[in-house]
């Protein structure tokens, strides 16, 4: 029988086999040292049976410092419990040793744990993302206003519900499922009277459109005919004859210029006196090279649009000239033509002609004509001011007819002598 299928009682009564004195190789085989005392064999009844318990008379002298039976010594090692042979998985052997875990691999441990960590938060934003763009924002409100977010929208020609029912969007769909840049596109193209136009949404569920009217303001010819454009040079319609009330522009065109409505136009940026420096330079055959930075006709009408509204000079002007950026001028009331020259000090200039047309106790008067010269810039920086007037036509004398002698000779020849 093995010893883990033995009882409690048969344990110890027999006491443990770990316990048991070690017997030397002599007493195994028969041997025995010389000198030392024959052993006794063991009486019989002597030694207790296995379910056999001894009497407190019957048990040998305790000696000192040893302890009593079924009392364990309080520093002894209590022998490793074992795995139940019953049980399945039991496999006999020595305890696998456990292995040293080293500080790389420590690391290696924490470093996966952080990469699982920050992979699964981003796993849960994720599906987070998804089911609100999804399930949350649905586009329930739609809203026109101005570009300075104020309401009601001046629409100009339009409506609102027409400009909401071209961004062709249904309600309760995604606030997302679209592009803004698109449905901008969609709208200029669709309604060329909108100057600007801007479609951007409003967490959580707004769709909103920002516009400004566009205004018929400048007319320029084309090789088929004339164009009417906006403050923003958009193609606004087309006309055969040139249409009256309009500022006149003067503008170079691109080559094979096509006109559309809702296009914009774009002028070719020209500069005589470059051309005439690279002209030259190439005949002369130096290195000697143009300006290359030079500014943009779209640039420069925007910035003199912009300061011609500031001076007060924008309600009288009636022709404005940019197909030159080395020779720009405008017309004011159709009768003074001013010379801005190149777009250099463009302020300091308009400044100066605003205060010589507007102001008529230290400028020109109201019936003034000719040619107000604001490009001329001194080499400190200071601009001077000259008008030349138009030349007046001198009237021409009605010539007196001469008289006829016939018709002198018959009134001669009626009067009656002198008595």
């Amino acid at each position: 029988m093995d010893y883990n299928q033995r009882s409690r009682g048969q344990k110890s009564g027999a006491g443990h086999p770990a316990r048991a004195p070690r017997r030397s190789m002599g007493s195994r085989i028969g041997l025995e040292k010389r000198g030392a005392p024959a052993q006794q064999p063991p009486r019989r009844g002597s030694a207790p049976r296995p379910n056999q318990t001894r009497s407190p008379s019957q048990n040998p002298p305790q000696r000192k410092g040893q302890p009593r039976p079924g009392q364990t010594q309080p520093n002894a090692r209590r022998p490793q419990q074992q795995i139940n042979p019953q049980k399945n998985g039991y496999t006999p052997g020595s305890p696998r040793r456990q292995r040293r875990v080293t500080q790389a691999e420590i690391l290696r441990r924490t470093r996966r744990r952080r990469l699982l960590g920050v992979l699964t938060v981003l796993a849960v934003l994720a599906i987070g993302a998804f089911v609100s763009v999804n399930l949350l924002f649905k586009v329930a409100i739609f809203r026109v206003e101005n570009f300075d977010r104020t309401t009601p929208a001046n629409t100009g020609i339009y409506t609102e519900d027409e400009i909401i029912a071209a961004l062709d969007i249904e309600k309760n769909s995604n606030l997302f499922g679209f592009s803004t840049a698109e449905k901008t596109q969609q709208l200029q193209a669709q309604f060329p009277y909108l100057d600007k136009v801007e479609v951007a949404v409003q967490m959580p569920a707004t769709v909103v459109v920002r516009l400004t009217p566009a205004t018929e303001r400048f007319t320029c010819m084309y090789s088929g005919g004339w164009m009417v454009l906006s403050d923003s040079l958009r193609i606004l319609r087309l006309e055969v004859s040139q249409p009256d009330g309009l500022i006149l522009l003067s503008a170079k065109l691109p080559e094979n210029f096509s006109p559309a409505i809702g296009q914009q136009v774009i002028p070719e940026t020209y500069n005589s006196l470059l051309a005439n420096a690279a002209s030259s330079a190439a005949s002369d055959s130096t290195d000697a090279t143009p300006e290359s930075a030079q500014p943009t006709v779209t640039g420069v009408v925007t910035e003199l649009w912009q300061l011609l509204q500031d001076d007060g000079l924008l309600d009288g002007l009636t022709a404005l000239d940019i197909s030159d950026t080395s020779q720009l001028s405008f017309t004011y009331q159709g009768r003074v033509d001013v010379l801005l020259g190149n777009s250099s000090s463009l302020d300091y200039k308009l400044r100066m002609a605003a205060k010589i047309l507007t102001d008529p106790d230290k400028g020109l008067s109201g019936s003034d004509r000719g040619t107000l010269d604001v490009s001329d810039q001194l080499e400190d920086g200071e601009i001077r001011g000259y008008f030349q007037p138009y030349e007046q036509p001198t009237p021409t004398p009605e010539p007196t007819p001469e008289p006829d002698p016939e018709s002198e000779n018959a009134e001669n020849a009626e009067e009656p002598p002198n008595e």
